[in-house]
């Protein structure tokens, strides 16, 4: 067997593979135009971006995993630019609210921040169907920083009902709800609350899902 590490660092060479071969295949249909409405050639280009995809998210939480320098940072200043980077990723119409309060700084790596609260918006946003209402929620509380994001969409449903609440069981890798999906977000979000002390938890509310994570702010001391 393999470990996370050893296939996320394979991941990285087969993208590079992938990658090319897909600009090989916009290469030919570019010289040969007849060639853009050829079944294999559309299906190949098809599964080739899949693949680039399944990559590059295995990459991403390789990444999480690993030891970057932290500084002090504020919340606030990163999640005013989430949205704009989610309207890159994906299409979507969904409308924002942000509630952010006055907080004080905690000690993370900056790059690290960002891609968790990418990745927390952006599964809010896919949970409501890309269409939603995504409320943005920063405070402070005791020793903590508490971010809340909060969309319309509730959680999928299953048989065993405990098992919604579970943040625990729906991080691990590999494993989403989503068809199509490889499964790495919440995942993502875990190793990078664990980097930071932090912690999340994923809960349901008046047929809502929020995503609540909190971290240690800067001791004084």
């Amino acid at each position: 067997m393999f470990s996370i590490d050893e296939l996320s660092i394979d991941s990285h060479d087969i993208k590079n593979h992938l990658a090319y071969l897909k600009t090989s295949f916009q290469l030919l249909k570019k010289k040969s135009p007849e060639l853009s409405e050829n079944k294999y050639i559309i299906r190949m280009e098809d599964v080739l971006s899949q693949l680039i995809y399944h990559m590059e998210r295995t990459t991403l939480y390789r990444y999480s995993m690993k030891k970057a320098d932290k500084k002090p940072v504020n919340i606030n200043d990163i999640m005013y630019e989430v949205p704009d980077i989610i309207d890159d990723v994906i299409d979507n119409t969904c409308t924002f609210t942000f509630c952010l309060d006055n907080i004080p700084d905690i000690l993370i790596n900056p790059d690290q921040l960002k891609t968790l609260l990418t990745e927390a918006v952006q599964n809010a946003c896919e949970a409501s169907d890309c269409t939603g209402e995504i409320t943005l929620i920063t405070r402070k509380s005791n020793n903590y920083v508490i971010t809340e994001i909060i969309n319309n969409g509730g959680l999928p449903s299953h048989d065993d009902s405990s098992y919604l609440s579970d943040y625990i069981k729906l991080s691990r890798p590999f494993y989403s709800t989503k068809s199509g999906h490889i499964g790495v977000g919440l995942s993502i979000i875990h190793q990078i609350c664990l980097s930071g002390n932090g912690y999340a938890r994923l809960t349901e509310s008046d047929g809502k899902t929020i995503l609540c994570i909190r971290f240690p702010i800067i001791s004084e001391n």
